[in-house]
């Protein structure tokens, strides 16, 4: 027996109990997604089964998983472009940005919310995570050639200019530092270099 049961009892969230024996069951006792609690035990959504109190807050496009009354705006897909700001969409507001988008290359928008704008962005030409020199096509971030450089006139200075002779030459005007008559200068200076170990004296014409 139940002492809380006989007519006109008042009715009590205890699952499935017509308390006051008048043959109805009050909807908001039942479990209908069978997560463990019904609407009188505060689940705010029984019909999904990961939205109850104290559920784990996750990306599902239910923005109060835990019943709390506190909305997670990210939880929830603003533009109507399929996804998330919580899975990926960087301006929920604009259905054109979202992740995968096509990336337009001249309009200042992180189209693809992949973190590159514009000609930063892969898509259009760029090498995320790349230094800030646009002639080199390395994939570190710094300016040094692709190679060590060699002994002056051996020809693998790692720079890759004609003349063999090891120089990391840099283009004043393009993120560096060192101007181009001063890189031509050194240039010639290591060429003479060059040319006048092999006529020294005591050494033989090859």
């Amino acid at each position: 027996t139940h002492d809380d049961v006989y007519p006109g009892a008042p009715e009590v969230c205890d699952g499935s109990m017509d308390n006051d024996c008048d043959g109805v069951h009050a909807p908001d006792e039942v479990d209908d997604d069978g997560d463990g609690y019904s609407e009188c035990d505060g689940d705010c959504d029984d019909l999904e089964a990961a939205v109850y109190p104290g559920a784990p807050e996750i990306c599902d496009g239910r923005p109060d998983n835990d019943c709390d009354g506190v909305h997670d705006p990210t939880d929830e897909d603003g533009d109507g472009d399929g996804q998330l700001g919580c899975d990926g969409d960087c301006d929920d507001g604009d259905p054109t940005i979202h992740g995968g988008a096509t990336e337009n290359c001249d309009d200042g928008v992180d189209n693809d919310c992949d973190g590159a704008v514009d000609a930063a962005d892969v898509d259009c030409g760029g090498h995320q995570g790349d230094d800030d020199d646009p002639a080199d096509d390395d994939d570190d971030d710094d300016d040094d050639s692709d190679g060590p450089p060699g002994p002056p006139g051996d020809g693998e200075d790692g720079g890759g200019d004609s003349l063999g002779i090891a120089c990391d030459c840099q283009v004043a005007g393009e993120g560096n530092s060192v101007p181009l008559w001063a890189s031509l200068l050194l240039a010639l200076i290591t060429r003479s270099w060059v040319r006048s170990r092999r006529w020294a004296p005591g050494r033989h014409r090859r």
